[in-house]
């Protein structure tokens, strides 16, 4: 069972480009590991297998029994969608990443298990690295759309100036990829042990980065920084004094006062903040124009669902049949947190909220306490991610769909299990923190 969850780890990242099978629908090798390890569940619970337990006391169980709450309402949302197969289709995606959370929380929570996991995720961003690299260096894309290679014509480009996607439909999702793996191989960096090793991780890591920002995707760049500045907080928080706040405070509300003068992109900001709580219906078609009239729209539809959500995979619906204010043709929310609360209302996304600043949390008390090198290094690299992912989330079209990022989460779950099954949230250990 190990083995194949390992497998569905690695092969999410093959996605439904390589290796995968049409038979009405697109069979990934993910897939069909997945159905496999389901069929062999269920004959575990046939068998009332011992390993088949759940403690709701426990951080790491109550989180994926969120996960499945989120499920039952995302299938009940059935009773007042506007559209069937949106819905649907959104279900498929929820439930398939819903059960993988589950099959690697109960199935992957010893430390064996979660290096495992790390190297499969490595694994899988090591081949779009590779892949991002021929596209740079070659000018061929094999999997881009025919609406990305007329918008961009990256053939026609040279090696510093194209824009690696490898599968994936545009560099924003790359991007995010990238940067999800980019922790994950300091993970593995951490954790080498021999200077070869080293050395090839270190290169990878310095790839993964560079292709980052060959990407132009400035929200995976600025989420990139943001989770480097949350591993620093944690790393010297223990440090901070009350006199240190207050002069760093007095020294951000200069630099921000400096930038407000200086910068064009900061300001450029702010207006969007503002256009955001404009009631004017002007549109210019620009691309912050199109993403506040999105986020507009969104908390239109809350409003008129009484805030429990339009239902699971109907913004796409409602942004081309109903829309409030012009979107120029998009109709993806491309803002993670504003599709779950659009989508799923406002009690579905105030329990994930919560759920995510635990994660945060859990994983800062890991990294302040334990007694183990592994698990401090990787906690804090846990909360460098998801301070990152704040941001890189809402530079995918739809997370929803995304299958590597249910996965992802199924790896924090699972090192919290492993943790609390260690029991190695012990007395604070405030000296010696290392990283």
């Amino acid at each position: 069972m190990k083995k194949l969850i390992a497998g569905m780890v690695f092969s999410v990242f093959l996605g439904t480009q390589i290796l995968a099978f049409n038979v009405g629908i697109k069979l990934s090798i993910y897939r069909i590991l997945f159905l496999i390890v389901v069929s062999l569940f269920l004959m575990m619970v046939a068998n009332n297998d011992a390993r088949l337990r759940f403690y709701p006391n426990k951080l790491s169980h109550s989180i994926s029994l969120f996960y499945g709450v989120w499920f039952l309402y995302s299938l009940l949302s059935l009773i007042w969608v506007e559209n069937i197969a949106g819905w649907a289709k959104a279900n498929v995606f929820i439930g398939i990443g819903v059960v993988s959370i589950f099959f690697i929380q109960l199935f992957m929570n010893r430390k064996r298990d979660i290096l495992t996991l790390i190297k499969a995720i490595v694994l899988g961003t090591s081949l779009h690295i590779a892949i991002g690299l021929v596209e740079l260096l070659t000018g061929k894309y094999a999997w881009a759309s025919e609406h990305f290679m007329t918008k961009y014509r990256p053939a026609s480009r040279h090696f510093f100036t194209r824009l690696p996607i490898s599968i994936y439909p545009n560099e924003n999702d790359y991007a995010t990829v990238l940067l999800m793996g980019s922790f994950f191989i300091l993970m593995l960096l951490n954790n080498a042990k021999t200077f070869y090793w080293k050395v090839i991780y270190g290169v990878l890591w310095l790839l993964s980065i560079f292709l980052i920002n060959q990407t132009d995707s400035r929200a995976n760049v600025v989420a990139l920084v943001i989770g480097f500045l949350a591993m620093l907080l944690a790393y010297i928080l223990p440090l901070i004094t009350k006199r240190m706040v207050t002069y760093v405070g007095v020294l951000g509300l200069g630099i921000v006062s400096v930038l407000l003068i200086v910068s064009s992109t900061v300001r450029s900001q702010l207006d969007f903040v503002r256009d955001l709580f404009s009631t004017s219906t002007e549109f210019g078609g620009t691309s912050n124009e199109i993403r506040v009239n999105l986020i507009r729209n969104g908390f239109r539809f809350l409003k008129e669902s009484f805030g429990f959500g339009v239902g699971a995979g109907n913004i796409e619906y409602l942004m081309k049949h109903e829309p409030p204010y012009q979107t120029g043709g998009i109709s993806n929310m491309h803002n993670w947190w504003m599709e779950i609360l659009t989508s799923y209302g406002i009690f579905v996304f105030a329990a994930y909220l919560f759920i995510y600043v635990s994660l945060i949390l859990k994983a800062y008390s890991y990294y302040k306490t334990s007694r183990e090198r592994f698990v401090r290094q990787t906690s804090l690299l846990i909360i460098g991610y998801l301070a990152a992912f704040i941001l890189s989330s809402i530079s995918s079209a739809n997370n929803i769909i995304n299958e590597w990022q249910w996965l992802i989460f199924g790896f924090i779950i699972a090192f919290y299990s492993y943790c609390e099954q260690r029991e190695i949230n012990v007395k604070p250990q405030v000296k010696n923190l290392e990283y």
